[in-house]
């Protein structure tokens, strides 16, 4: 294939495939945090005229800086993917193994299993301190605007942003990078182990969301994502139990009892006997599907991202 003929490029996720060349490793996860908060500083520029030059609801001025807070980031992974191309191997950010479930049967058990995991999850933010005033203000001023902006931030661009960024581009790295020098024979020939690069995906997830107290179980649920995202190598899937999870957020947020809004958790609403239920009941939810998801066959042991050739072969 000729240098300069362009490169077919396989539409999953067409705007972001071709950064399915740069798999980055331990310092390119550090460059990639540093441009996304130089992104973060950006968006906050752009922002400031409408926090402090009217009265812009919150919610609104999140409509607009989140997406930006990712172009920073999204222009250097581009940029690292285009150089690359021409002679690395790249591995797709989405792929498709689902396993016999089939996508739309594993689509409906990942929803399931995200929202048991979440319930799992009350009891642990149960016993975490209370939340920081200020953040709590924060995140009620954020749910005061009308619905349709909540979702379109926190359920749509959330997800695809933060599973491109965390998923696609740094468990996708972890998993894949060249290493700078040569194994030994026998030893893994690229990445690194698949439950490390799952640990300290999810890490990076957390410290993304700024604050511990949802920093705690985004590395939870982190974890669940970057598991699925090792046996499925699917994008879409992360990115719908992503949006499932906000959405249930969002909604209990703005729909919720006072007393359930008012409460750390929901194990300070419930019945110890029914919240023992639910956790009894989520938890063997998550734990057939994490089972069914270890008879998918796993055509590398560093995961099932499909391979690409580079524009040299």
């Amino acid at each position: 294939m000729s240098f300069f003929k362009p490169r077919k490029v396989e539409k999953n996720y067409d705007l972001v495939s071709t950064c399915s060349w740069y798999t980055p490793d331990v310092g390119g996860l550090f460059s990639v945090l540093g441009w996304f908060l130089v992104g973060m500083i950006l968006a906050s520029i752009v922002v400031i005229p409408f926090m402090f030059g009217g009265d812009m609801p919150l919610s609104y001025v999140m409509l607009i800086m989140y997406p930006l807070q990712f172009v920073a980031v999204f222009i250097f992974v581009r940029l690292k993917s285009s150089r690359n191309m021409a002679f690395d191997t790249g591995y797709a950010l989405d792929s498709n193994h689902f396993g016999k479930w089939g996508g739309a049967g594993l689509a409906v058990a990942v929803v399931i299993g995200v929202l048991a995991a979440g319930l799992m999850l009350e009891l642990v933010n149960h016993y975490l301190p209370d939340t920081d005033g200020s953040i709590m203000e924060q995140m009620e001023k954020m749910m005061e605007g009308p619905l349709w902006v909540n979702l379109i931030t926190m359920c749509v661009m959330a997800p695809l942003l933060e599973e491109w960024m965390c998923r696609g581009v740094i468990l996708r790295g972890l998993l894949n990078y060249a290493p700078k020098t040569p194994r030994a024979e026998g030893e893994r020939p690229r990445g690194m182990s698949p439950a490390l690069a799952i640990v300290i995906s999810a890490i990076f997830f957390a410290a993304i969301h700024g604050n511990v107290w949802q920093g705690v179980t985004a590395f939870a649920i982190g974890c669940l994502f970057g598991y699925v995202y090792y046996r499925t190598g699917s994008l879409k899937l992360t990115i719908l139990m992503h949006c499932a999870n906000n959405t249930l957020a969002v909604l209990a947020g703005k729909f919720g009892s006072e007393d359930l809004s008012e409460a750390k958790s929901l194990v300070d609403v419930l019945p110890a006997w029914e919240y023992a239920i639910i956790f009894v009941v989520s938890a063997a939810l998550v734990w057939y599907l994490v089972r069914y998801l270890k008879t998918i066959p796993v055509q590398d042991p560093q995961g099932n991202c499909d391979v690409l050739d580079s524009l040299s072969e």
